[in-house]
């Protein structure tokens, strides 16, 4: 499995820009469908490495990254724009066994919608 190193180095930058991206503004960028852009594939690695460096990140003391699925979704939504994947992150909530749960994932426009496990997505006011 040859992963291209430029791919690699996308996918850490993505993971280590995953907590600025938390703010507000930033996530709301996120939250809204992407401007056209020329796309291209995502090589080998890209994704891999952000969710594999989060995981990592995530177990140093006081860390401000989280391995969760918020921080992965994040992540995975910058590598995908930077390779010009129309990709959108998606936040939901359901009410399971009375406890209010909370979803995060990442819907792209080239692919079928994930399940998102009976999450509603939540709706972006402008």
């Amino acid at each position: 499995m040859i992963r291209d190193p430029r791919a690699v180095l996308a996918g850490v930058r993505a993971a280590l820009q995953s907590p600025r991206w938390m703010d507000g503004a930033r996530l709301a960028e996120l939250l809204r469908d992407p401007p056209p852009q020329p796309e291209r594939r995502v090589p080998r690695g890209a994704t891999g490495s952000a969710m594999l460096l989060l995981r990592v990140l995530a177990r140093l003391p006081g860390s401000r990254w989280r391995n969760t699925c918020l921080y992965r979704s994040v992540a995975e939504c910058l590598v995908l724009r930077r390779y010009g994947v129309p990709a959108t992150l998606r936040i939901g909530v359901r009410n399971g066994t009375g406890d209010i749960e909370a979803h995060a994932w990442v819907v792209r426009a080239d692919r079928p919608a994930p399940d998102a496990g009976g999450h509603q997505p939540l709706v972006l006011r402008a």
